[in-house]
């Protein structure tokens, strides 16, 4: 398909069609199980999807943007699938409770099992437990008078963050474009990239010490958008340095060229190990990675950093591995011993529940026996004989472990499980599957909710998505003038990219659970913002490409 203006428009109609359809089946799922979902927020999520689907219609006319539109269809496209699944989950009663949970679930337990009644029982049946002998019949859910929705206020709708979250997030795309348009701007940039990494450093330290388990400034993550100046900084440094890192010796490169380099690539990493966020890690160290491999020309130095990371990587699998694992291979606990003495507690217990997490450990086990001990004492608050009980019976120990460790660590990555098997490949459809089980499904585990209710086809689309979103930051980056812009451009691309396949990856199984969100999708202050103001930068680049081939096609002409 050509880049016409007018095509991604047609295709971004579409899209609004599909989301509005979408949030009407929710809405009629809602009343099935015997809640109203809000039309406020219904009507301010289709709103804010016409709104990005007009913008490029006024990009087009007044900014003149002549670059790739494909990168930000694909990003409205994971923008709509997010507002979608999260307009199921803020609308369902049992999801959004705190205190009446178990309330709101009986209210729809109660509602489905009538709804049956009536459509399955005889007359003579509906008789013998009290009902009106009614003949089996479709249900009209125009006669019955469901739960109303709890979110039904237009001044807290629009109001609320998230709407304002979004239109910050569209603010931010705009202003980005516009700037980054110009030359003198991304010089700037390129000039001061150290200076703007160290500007950033102090203020997100002092967040992620003051941060309380990962979040500060409300219920958001400050470091989001720490991700773009560190970028630009490493790509900045990069682009100065990666003539000299040609000079190897068997695919080395000098000190004098590679300290800079690696002093500017962990600077981020401080934050994170502060906060133990491995997520993050992760995600900064496949970015990293990938930037030196398209910087670097030599066969050599690619074959030494790709062997070293595989050696990191086996390192930390092997001093992670369950005790289970270890000791069914000769000399594998010897050697993981001073691994395990390195690696954070946090670090532990994700690779535990990656590859052994319906076997809780033992509560001696270090990484695991202060949350025992802990769960254990309030335990006994509420029953002061336990201690007596277990002297009784010492096998009741194991069943408290068990109960444990699905109560504080396990049980949300064992609901996200059941919910991608129940989706199978359709799904159970939009507002009659059962996420709201989940905790904050709407966040890190947002595609088990997609999953469940849309099945494989839904997972497939959103995939297709990351990699269409993708190849076109990939496709900017190669089109690009200069080295600096070039690895901003794959980097932005490998931000989207390696976040989505850590937080898919932790879901699915594939890889170790972070607590990360999925980009564009997930329900997120800054994390939206961030992905929109990341969207800007690429259209920008990619208008910028445009602009010098049209430039020099103007030249080849006679």
């Amino acid at each position: 398909m050509k880049n016409r203006t007018s095509s991604h428009f047609f295709i971004l109609v579409l899209i609004v069609f599909l989301a509005a359809v979408s949030h009407y089946a929710i809405y009629y799922g809602g009343l099935i199980r015997g809640y109203e979902t809000s039309w406020f927020t219904a009507v301010r999520n289709i709103g804010l999807l016409s709104l990005l689907a007009i913008l490029p219609i006024g990009l087009k006319k007044f900014a003149k943007f002549e670059g790739n539109w494909t990168v930000y269809t694909s990003a409205i496209l994971l923008f709509s699938i997010g507002l979608t699944i999260q307009y199921r989950l803020f609308s369902d009663p049992e999801y959004i409770s705190r205190k009446d949970k178990a309330e709101a679930r009986q209210q729809k337990i109660k509602t489905l099992q009538l709804h049956y009644i009536q459509e399955n029982y005889s007359p003579e049946k509906k008789q013998m437990m009290g009902l009106p002998p009614t003949p089996p019949s479709p249900v009209d859910l125009s006669k019955e008078t469901p739960r109303p929705a709890t979110d039904d206020d237009l001044t807290g709708v629009l109001f609320s963050g998230k709407t304002i979250n979004p239109l910050i997030g569209i603010f931010g795309l705009i202003l980005t474009l516009l700037l980054l348009k110009r030359d003198k701007v991304v010089d700037i940039l390129q000039k001061n990239g150290f200076l703007i990494v160290l500007l950033t450093l102090g203020p997100l330290i002092l967040a992620a010490i003051t941060s309380r388990a990962g979040k500060s400034i409300g219920n958001m993550t400050p470091w989001e958008p720490a991700k773009i100046p560190f970028l630009i900084g490493f790509a900045a440094i990069l682009a100065v340095l990666y003539k000299n890192l040609a000079r190897t010796y068997w695919g080395v490169p000098r000190a004098k060229d590679v300290v800079p380099l690696v002093f500017m690539a962990a600077l981020p990493f401080v934050p994170f190990f502060v906060l133990k966020d491995f997520g993050q890690m992760m995600v900064f160290s496949g970015v990293y990675a990938t930037l030196y491999l398209i910087a670097v020309r030599r066969f050599s130095q690619r074959f030494v950093l790709v062997g070293s990371v595989l050696l990191l990587v086996g390192i930390l699998v092997v001093g992670a591995l369950p005790e289970k694992t270890q000791e069914k291979i000769p000399l594998l606990p010897m050697i993981a011993a001073p691994v395990k003495q390195v690696l954070p507690n946090r670090i532990q217990q994700r690779f535990h529940l990656w590859l052994d997490g319906f076997n809780p450990p033992t509560p001696e086990t270090t990484w695991w026996k202060e949350d025992y001990d802990d769960y254990y004492k309030r335990l006994i608050e509420k029953d002061p004989n336990l201690p007596q009980l277990l002297e009784e019976d010492p096998d009741l120990q194991k069943t408290i472990n068990i109960d444990a460790w699905f109560d504080v660590l396990a049980f949300q990555p064992a609901q996200a499980t059941f919910g991608l098997a129940s989706g199978g490949t359709t799904g159970r459809g939009l507002g009659l599957g059962y996420p709201e089980l989940i905790p904050v499904a709407d966040s890190d585990y947002i595609f088990a909710a997609l999953a469940e209710e849309l099945g494989l086809f839904g997972g497939l689309l959103l995939t297709f998505a990351l990699i269409v979103f993708v190849s076109a930051g990939i496709r900017t980056a190669l089109d690009s003038r200069d080295m600096f812009s070039k690895l901003c451009c794959i980097g932005l691309a490998a931000f989207i990219g390696f976040q989505a396949l850590v937080n898919i990856g932790g879901i699915t199984r594939a890889l170790p659970m972070t607590g990360i969100t999925l980009p564009f999708v997930s329900h997120g202050g800054f994390s939206l913002i961030t992905s929109f103001v990341m969207l800007g930068m690429l259209m920008a680049f990619s208008h910028r490409n445009s602009v010098d081939r049209r430039q020099i096609n103007v030249q080849i002409l006679p």
